[in-house]
């Protein structure tokens, strides 16, 4: 188990724009542009990115499961997580790697605490920046599973995460965090399998000589919310 702390997120209001708005080809008003540069300014003192990690060899994927070995003995414990039809990402994987992510809690508080004052707009922002660092955090994580791969001459899979795969319901939160040492990084599961502070995400990432791709891409196609997804209908714009 590994702990990352200082990871660089370096956004600009203009990046934060262009990914809240892709594909539309309108400039940001002045206001608009104004009010992300604030949220960008406040982010960066509440902002507290931490990723914990660790490294599982796969020793089964069955029909709708992944059965990963816990230890390396002769006969090792087995966790078995309910991960569906798409499982089938992970046929080619010979270890995973599973993470939860956060940037902690200030953020959140300062979002509901604008939005206690009315300010909406910067509320907004500012809960847009969150997204996007905790995005930044994830690819930090990222970064490191495509090296560790290439080192190995490996590939890798795509990023899954529980209730944005389709077919692995948020309860499979509970069984992944499981894996990991949460309080580590001052992270919950709650009895509705939702991490706290809500800026937090788990995942895992297949790493095996089987895969073609070197960099670990999304499941859009797949996706739990691909027919409301934002991102999702303008792409196919």
């Amino acid at each position: 188990m590994k702990i990352l702390r200082d990871i660089p997120i370096s956004l600009t209001p203009e990046y934060v724009l262009e990914e809240m708005f892709r594909r539309k080809q309108r400039r940001p008003r002045a206001w608009m542009l104004e009010a992300t540069a604030e949220a960008v300014q406040m982010s960066r003192a509440l902002v507290a990115p931490a990723v914990i990690y660790a490294e599982f060899p796969v020793h089964e994927v069955a029909e709708n499961r992944l059965l990963l070995a816990l230890n390396g003995s002769a006969e090792p414990e087995i966790q078995i997580l309910n991960i569906g039809p798409k499982v089938e990402l992970l046929a080619s994987a010979q270890q995973v790697l599973v993470y939860v992510a956060t940037i902690g809690p200030a953020l959140e508080q300062r979002v509901h605490q604008l939005q206690k004052e009315g300010d909406s707009l910067l509320s907004y922002m500012l809960d847009s920046v969150g997204v996007l660092a905790l995005g930044a955090a994830g690819e930090a994580l990222r970064s490191i599973v495509e090296e560790q791969a290439e080192s190995l001459g490996w590939g890798v899979s795509p990023s899954l995460s529980p209730g944005s795969l389709a077919g692995w319901p948020l309860s499979g939160q509970r069984d992944l965090c499981g894996l990991l040492p949460l309080e580590e990084i001052d992270v919950t599961l709650n009895n509705h399998y939702v991490l706290e502070p809500h800026k937090s995400v788990s995942a895992m990432v297949g790493s095996g000589p089987g895969y073609e791709s070197h960099r670990v891409g999304s499941v859009c196609h797949y996706c739990s919310l691909a027919d409301s997804c934002w991102r999702r209908r303008e792409e196919a714009a």
